[in-house]
């Protein structure tokens, strides 16, 4: 139904008389803002009709995320918050303590402060690498449109 060739709807609708290649040019030039507008509508339909193919279940918001950011290898998933235990390092009770060096040249990081029993967070959106910052507010986008009203999520970079 959407799939219209004008050039071939203009030469058609021409009588055979007037079938020059001035006459069929210049119509082609008239109809130029229709196929112009008619491409911008069938380019619009279809993101429209790909919106409404996704929703806010985690299997489709992964694949929306992954089509966006990494269609190859999809390697964007999303966790529950929330699974982790907190896992004392030292208590004033125990009778040897555990010291952790500074000579890594990075960070020391045990969990993630949205990994926690009673976190503010509903879901994780676990990214392959860090993204740049125009990424970062299209995923955040992204997410928006499609998670449920209410959900709070927090994004966190898997070098894994």
């Amino acid at each position: 139904m959407f799939g219209v060739d004008f050039n071939t709807v203009v030469v058609w609708l021409v009588p055979k008389v007037l079938r020059t290649g001035f006459n069929v040019n210049w119509l082609k030039a008239l109809v130029s803002p229709i196929v112009a507008v008619y491409n911008r509508f069938t380019a619009y339909r279809t993101d429209n009709l790909y919106k409404l193919s996704h929703n806010g279940q985690v299997c489709y918001l992964e694949g929306a995320l992954n089509d966006a950011f990494d269609p190859s290898l999809r390697r964007i998933f999303i966790s529950d918050a929330g699974g982790d235990v907190i896992t004392l390092i030292h208590r004033d009770s125990d009778v040897n303590t555990l010291v952790l060096h500074d000579d890594s040249p990075g960070a020391f990081i045990m969990h993630n402060d949205s990994a926690y029993f009673g976190g503010s967070y509903d879901f994780i959106v676990n990214i392959p690498y860090l993204f740049s910052q125009a990424d970062l507010y299209r995923l955040h986008a992204l997410v928006d449109y499609y998670k449920l009203a209410g959900k709070r999520y927090d994004v966190v970079v898997n070098t894994i």
